[in-house]
C-alpha cells in the first residue's frame, strides 16, 4: 500500500460522510533535524530580521507534513533560503547541496568570459608591453585543510618568482575568471604585489567587527590565525607599483573578496563590469553527521571600512570586448594600459 504521510480519519453521520485529514507527525530526528536549521538560520543569517519567524516557522512545517526522513525535507530549504534572500547559502546534505537558485538575476550574457571558465582555467602570469605585468588569477578550489591551501598559494607565489616581479613596472590583476574558493591563498599568493597589511574584514548587519584579515610578512592571516607559511621566494623592492584589477559578472565569492581586499589601495583602478554579487561571508554549522548548513551571516568591508552590497562596482564600466586568447584585443586590458601609463606608484601601509 503507497505511503500516503496523512492518517485519514472518516467519519459516518447518517447519509453524509465527513473526512478530515491530520498529519502524521514528524519523526523525532526529522524534526530535531529540520528545528535545528531553522534556529540556527534564525540565529546567523544576515537578513534574519527581515522575516516573521513565527510565520515562516508555520509555512515550513505545513510543507514538509508527512515527511518521514530527513531526505523528504530537503525540497524545502531552497524556499527558506529565498524567503531570506540568501542564494550564497546552501544546505550539505550526503554530499550533495541543496540551495536557493536566485532566477531574478538577470541572464549573464558575456560569452567570452562563459566560454574561458569553462575551459577551467588557471594561474597565467605575463609581461605585457610597456614592463606591464600581467596575472589572471581564476578561483581556486583548495580544499579545507590548511596544507592545502598553503600549496595552493605556492603555486600562485611560484607563477609570478618565475617572472622576475621586480621587471614589471605596474601590473594588471585579471579577476574575470574568478569565481571564487578560497580566499586566504589567492591573498598570498599575489602578496609579493600588494604589500603588507590590513586588507579587509567581515561585519555583521549593523556594522559590527567580526573577524579581519591582513598580510603580514607575505602571509595571509584571519585575525592573529596565520593560515599559508610561505616563504618569499621573490621578495620585491617595491610594493607600491599601479595595479589595474579586471572585473566581470563572474567575479564572485571569494573572488570578490580579492577585488575588496584591493579596494582602497592607492594607484589601484577597477576595470570591466560588476561583480556576481555573493559579498556575503559564509559560516558553516554542523546540523547532524555529514550534514552542515551554509549561512551567509556576514557583510564584507575594505581597509576603509566600506561596506560592499550586494556588488564590487569598477571605476571604470567596460562590458564586452573581452579576449583572453589575444590581450592586444582585449578591451578591458587596452583600458587598463592606457591608465597604467600615465599612473604614479602610491604608498601603501
Amino acid at each position: 500500500m503507497k505511503k500516503l504521510g496523512l492518517l485519514v480519519l472518516c467519519i459516518a453521520a447518517t447519509q453524509v460522510a465527513q473526512c478530515q485529514t491530520t498529519a502524521t507527525p514528524l519523526p523525532d530526528s526529522v524534526k530535531t533535524f529540520l528545528d535545528k536549521s531553522l534556529t540556527l538560520l534564525e540565529t546567523y543569517s544576515l537578513e534574519r530580521g527581515a522575516v516573521n519567524w513565527a510565520e515562516l516557522r508555520q509555512t515550513v512545517y505545513q510543507k514538509t507534513q508527512g515527511a518521514q526522513s530527513v531526505r523528504e525535507l530537503l525540497p524545502v530549504y531552497p524556499y527558506v533560503f529565498e524567503q531570506l534572500k540568501d542564494d550564497h547559502g546552501w544546505l550539505t546534505y550526503k554530499g550533495k547541496t541543496y540551495k536557493w537558485r536566485n532566477t531574478a538575476r538577470p541572464t549573464y550574457a558575456n560569452t567570452a568570459v562563459k566560454e574561458a571558465l569553462a575551459k577551467k582555467p588557471g594561474v597565467l602570469v605575463k609581461m605585457l608591453p610597456g614592463n606591464v605585468g600581467y596575472i589572471q588569477l581564476p578561483g581556486i578550489n583548495a580544499g579545507g585543510s590548511l596544507q592545502q591551501m598553503r600549496d595552493a598559494a605556492k603555486v600562485v607565489q611560484d607563477s609570478l618568482c618565475r617572472l622576475n616581479p621586480d621587471q614589471a613596472k605596474s601590473w594588471i590583476i585579471d579577476l574575470r575568471l574568478n569565481d571564487g574558493g578560497a580566499m586566504a591563498p589567492m591573498l598570498a599568493g599575489i602578496a609579493p604585489l600588494i604589500g603588507d597589511g590590513y586588507l579587509g574584514g567581515f561585519v555583521d548587519k549593523d556594522g559590527k567587527p567580526d573577524q579581519q584579515w591582513y598580510l603580514k610578512q607575505g602571509n595571509f592571516y584571519m585575525d592573529t590565525m596565520r593560515v599559508t607559511t610561505l616563504q618569499n621566494r621573490c621578495p620585491i623592492k617595491r610594493t607600491d607599483k599601479p595595479v589595474a584589477v579586471l572585473l566581470s559578472g563572474r567575479t564572485a565569492s571569494s573572488g570578490e573578496i580579492v577585488a575588496i581586499s584591493l579596494k582602497g589601495r592607492p594607484a589601484t583602478r577597477f576595470f570591466g563590469e560588476p561583480t556576481y554579487g555573493a559579498t556575503t561571508a559564509n559560516e558553516s554549522y554542523k546540523i547532524s553527521g555529514s550534514s552542515y548548513l551554509t549561512i551567509a551571516g556576514m557583510q564584507e568591508t575594505d581597509r576603509n571600512k566600506v561596506v560592499y552590497r550586494p556588488n564590487v562596482a569598477p571605476d571604470v564600466l567596460i562590458t564586452g570586448g573581452d579576449n583572453f586568447t589575444d590581450l592586444s584585443k582585449d578591451a578591458k586590458v587596452t583600458a587598463a594600459l592606457k591608465w597604467l601609463k600615465t599612473a604614479k606608484p602610491g604608498k601603501t601601509k
